[in-house]
């Protein structure tokens, strides 16, 4: 019996820390990371944007445009963020998908959950100087 209670208790305490990382995440708009970006550096941050997975690209950015290559090809546009590790199998799974340009691209807009890191080279051959590492993503609709 005591035993069973001290597994609930350390259960309850994973569970209570987990929420608490997450609640703990700051809400940012890509302006405000990009504006201070070492104010966010090493934190947990939620983002919103469009997430883009093709040929050496794994980023979120903060819009999607047509390409003007292929009729109907979306390129991603404006400033982005590496993801480090991609996007979770559930929410890869339901993402948009084109072939138009090559291998088979990934898009959609997403929310996600993740610690910010600044100031490295991240992402194919050092391309990008942040990144984010997510924990927890939500696709979004692509026309909100």
């Amino acid at each position: 019996m005591i035993i069973m209670l001290m597994v609930l208790t350390l259960a309850g305490l994973a569970i209570g820390c987990s929420e608490t990382q997450t609640s703990n995440a700051q809400e940012v708009t890509f302006e405000q990371l990009f504006t201070q970006p070492n104010q966010y550096d090493g934190r947990s941050i939620t983002i919103e944007g469009f997430y883009f997975q093709g040929f050496e690209v794994n980023v979120l950015s903060e819009k999607l445009e047509y390409s003007g290559y292929a009729s109907g090809h979306l390129i991603p546009k404006g400033r982005m963020i590496w993801i480090d590790g991609g996007m979770p199998q559930d929410i890869y799974d339901k993402l948009n998908r084109q072939q138009m340009m090559g291998p088979t691209e990934h898009y959609g807009k997403v929310r996600i959950t993740g610690t910010f890191e600044y100031g490295g080279k991240y992402g194919h051959l050092g391309g990008y100087n942040s990144q984010i590492v997510p924990k927890e993503a939500q696709l979004l609709p692509l026309a909100q």
